[in-house]
């Protein structure tokens, strides 16, 4: 027994884990707490800018507006008309963030632009589906946005509905809390009257905007996590088998520990934790760990003789010897942590051909483990 133990540390300290083919990815989802600091991002046309040109340049004419880590920044691209500095007035567009917390509350998916990581976007999901009967009166509002900031909503003419009208939108009551919410009064919304024709009756407001922009800010060093949901399909290596010994017909069959060469295929789920970091601005995206369990399937051959044929149909004689195939199916469970990559498999073994029967492991249970670490993640560039 001392031999079997020393052998299973040796294997799972030197084995290689899964070898992982593609994945199949979905969005990872987050739910924000009302703390979060969420701004939705108004962009505001034609407001006038101050500029000063250069001592001895001309007059601006053309000029670009851009984004960039949370603030608004204009980039002049040409000037005509010899002049002199004094400063003048262009006319560009305005970027404004309206902050939502306390009130950013709401399950999301994070992403980051691929070109400018000094911006992490919020994308709300879908408002709640609610119907509007017909017969229903309904007056529709839209904020309308100054160069300030500041948001006044224009209405649309009241109208009585001729059919029942769906919308994904959040319901709200007249004297809630969320009546007085930030987001609430920056929001498109539509107010329904009760039976009189004058007294609200709710609410339906476009808390979530699918055609806005919204931005999650962190303080310097900050940290957020998040879990993403996945289907997971590769390829599998299981370097350790650990076979339980039994007893068959009054012979006793050890504990049998193997190591050998074996190639198959897994599909399962997968949970994967990340975590965005604020690293002076710049956002960078990390995974922390990732659990995977599915079911697998196997190829492996492996040589029947005496020893191994003893409970067999017809066992072996002591210099015969013959290979077999063996298919192996079963559940695997496998962690990812920051590269260490540790697997636990629970499966059978199967025999292949006339002469499986004889194998004293032929249908029988058995654990296997790896331990090992992707190469790539050894050779990575470190953040």
């Amino acid at each position: 027994m001392t031999t079997i133990k020393t052998t299973l540390f040796t294997v799972l300290l030197m084995s290689a884990n899964s070898l992982l083919g593609q994945t199949t990815e979905f969005q990872g989802t987050i739910t924000l707490k009302r703390k979060h600091n969420v701004f939705k991002v108004v962009t505001v046309p034609n407001c006038p800018q101050s500029y000063t040109p250069p001592s001895g340049s001309t007059t601006t004419i053309t000029h670009e507006t851009k984004f960039t880590n949370a603030k608004t920044e204009i980039k002049v691209e040409s000037v005509v008309n010899p002049g002199g500095s004094s400063p003048m007035n262009i006319l560009a567009n305005k970027v404004h963030k309206i902050k939502l917390s306390p009130d950013a509350d709401g399950d999301a998916n994070l992403y980051l632009d691929e070109k400018d990581k000094t911006v992490l976007y919020v994308n709300y999901w879908l408002n709640a589906k609610h119907i509007i009967p017909k017969d229903s009166k309904i007056e529709e509002s839209t904020p309308v946005f100054d160069c300030e900031g500041n948001a006044t909503m224009t209405n649309k003419p009241q109208r009585i509905l001729t059919a029942d009208e769906e919308y994904y939108l959040w319901k709200v009551q007249p004297g809630s809390t969320d009546a007085s919410s930030t987001w609430f009064k920056v929001s498109d919304r539509i107010t329904v009257f009760k039976k009189d024709g004058t007294t609200v009756d709710y609410y339906l407001v476009n808390r979530f905007d699918r055609n806005a922009k919204y931005i999650l800010e962190l303080q310097n060093r900050e940290a957020i996590s998040y879990n993403s949901k996945s289907l997971d399909f590769g390829a599998l290596t299981i370097p350790f088998k650990y076979r339980f010994g039994f007893k068959k017909n009054g012979t006793e069959i050890k504990d049998d520990v193997t190591a050998n060469f074996n190639i198959g295929v897994y599909g399962g789920y997968k949970l994967t934790n990340y975590s965005i970091i604020n690293k002076a601005g710049t956002y960078t995206n990390r995974t922390f760990f990732s659990w995977r369990v599915g079911p697998f399937i196997n190829l492996s051959s492996t040589t029947l003789d005496s020893v191994s044929t003893t409970v067999g149909k017809v066992p072996m004689k002591k210099d015969d010897k013959q290979n077999i195939a063996v298919l192996s199916t079963g559940l695997g469970l496998m962690g990812d942590f920051r590269g260490v990559q540790i697997g636990v498999y629970g499966g059978w073994d199967f025999g292949v051909g006339s002469d499986a029967g004889n194998w004293n492991y032929h249908k029988r249970f058995w654990l296997g483990f790896g331990v090992g670490y992707k190469i790539t993640d050894l050779f990575a560039k470190k953040e």
